[in-house]
């Protein structure tokens, strides 16, 4: 047995280098993917208190750090076609800055690692959107709830020294029913938004509604 290793002893040193290497890869490499999921941002989108279009919006950033979030964004899916809108700014503060807390007027602005934030209430947020009469959307059919199908909100932020956009979306399908409407949501969670062609549709929503 020893005269065989002793024979072969070039051959089992190059053998234990190759298996050390590749546990030393092995190591490497989860220590890299350990820090990259560390390092993912990660934003939910929840409803709270009800089930209904009253329920509240929350989102809660799960990421290791801030993240600041600068649009939210909705699309509606109606009997009449499509309509987005940016619901970044609060409709019922006036202009006049009646209120002094600047949170009390935009939904925009960091949101701390753990930090969850109330955006108000879906109905709130989707009428928004149902109310918005721009100079290429003239009051029609598709501004009413009665063709309402579903919604999907977009939370649209920058994490980091990032450059790029990230967010993450949510959609919710419109229950009508005879003592209200109910939300159901298709997914467990929220989606997030990392890869490139994601990212360059977002920041194509984002310059659309500069």
């Amino acid at each position: 047995m020893f005269e065989w290793i002793s024979e072969n002893s070039q051959i089992l040193n190059t053998a234990a280098n190759f298996l050390m290497l590749a546990i030393w890869a092995v190591y490497l490499q989860l220590l890299w993917s350990s820090f990259r999921r560390e390092r993912r941002p990660r934003l939910l989108i929840t409803r709270g208190i009800r089930s209904d279009m009253d329920a509240r919006c929350l989102v809660t950033n799960m990421s290791r750090d801030t993240v600041f979030i600068r649009s939210i964004i909705v699309r509606l899916e109606t009997a009449q076609g499509e309509l987005r809108f940016p619901v970044t700014e609060l409709e019922d503060i006036q202009s006049s800055g009646g209120a002094k807390d600047i949170k009390q007027q935009t939904r925009q602005g960091p949101l701390e690692s753990g930090a969850m934030r109330d955006i108000g209430s879906f109905s709130a947020i989707i009428t928004h959107v149902l109310d918005y009469k721009g100079p290429d959307d003239p009051p029609g059919p598709h501004n009413n709830w009665d063709g309402l199908k579903c919604f999907t909100i977009y939370i649209i932020g920058v994490y980091g020294p990032d450059d790029v956009s990230i967010g993450a979306k949510r959609t919710y399908d419109v229950v009508h029913e005879e003592d209200g409407r109910q939300l159901s949501p298709r997914t467990i969670d929220a989606e997030q938004i990392r890869s490139r062609r994601e990212r360059k549709q977002i920041e194509g929503m984002l310059e659309e509604d500069l």
